[in-house]
């Protein structure tokens, strides 16, 4: 990866994240949700997270914290949300596409049709409670599922795959 897009945690000194204020549960969190965003492995997860912490000159804790409390409903500081939008934008640049040699494997159309009800109940749920934690937690589960069961990168492209897959 070219350095001026995504540092690499090695190039510079990143400072020891302040005890008690993110447990290692968030920056857990905040990765798997970036997997599900870009998709690609960990590794890939985790540069993109110290890229936009490097950009938004704050610890990878406090990004991961944000992107924690983000996902359940409280805003994200502009310049953390600027700084991970761009970093999100990077590392999708056509030079770090995955290079996949064959065909992906694809779900049962039975699997494909029961995320996209579990979906689409969730959504449901969440129109009619929109200040639920849980109907929100619910469509995000069900939108994380349609990625990896998809194999794509945006809410949108994962829908729209298995609503053509499951037709």
């Amino acid at each position: 990866m070219r350095a001026d897009l995504l540092p690499s945690p090695h190039s510079q000194e990143i400072p020891a994240p302040q005890a008690g204020i993110v447990s290692e549960t968030a920056r857990s969190w905040a990765v798997g949700m970036l997997m599900a965003m870009l998709p690609g492995p960990a590794r890939l997860a985790e540069q993109v997270l110290f890229a936009a912490a490097a950009r938004a000159g704050r610890t990878e804790t406090e990004v991961a914290q944000a992107m924690v409390t983000g996902s359940r409903g409280a805003p994200v500081p502009a310049d953390i949300e600027q700084a991970l939008d761009h970093a999100v934008r990077a590392s999708r640049l056509p030079a770090f596409e995955s290079r996949r040699s064959g065909p992906a494997l694809m779900p049962t159309r039975e699997d494909a049709e029961k995320a996209l009800g579990r979906f689409f109940d969730a959504r449901v749920r969440l129109r009619a409670a929109p200040q639920n934690p849980e109907a929100r937690r619910a469509v995000d589960d069900a939108v994380f599922t349609l990625y990896v069961l998809m194999a794509k990168p945006s809410p949108y492209s994962a829908v729209n795959e298995a609503l053509q897959y499951a037709a």
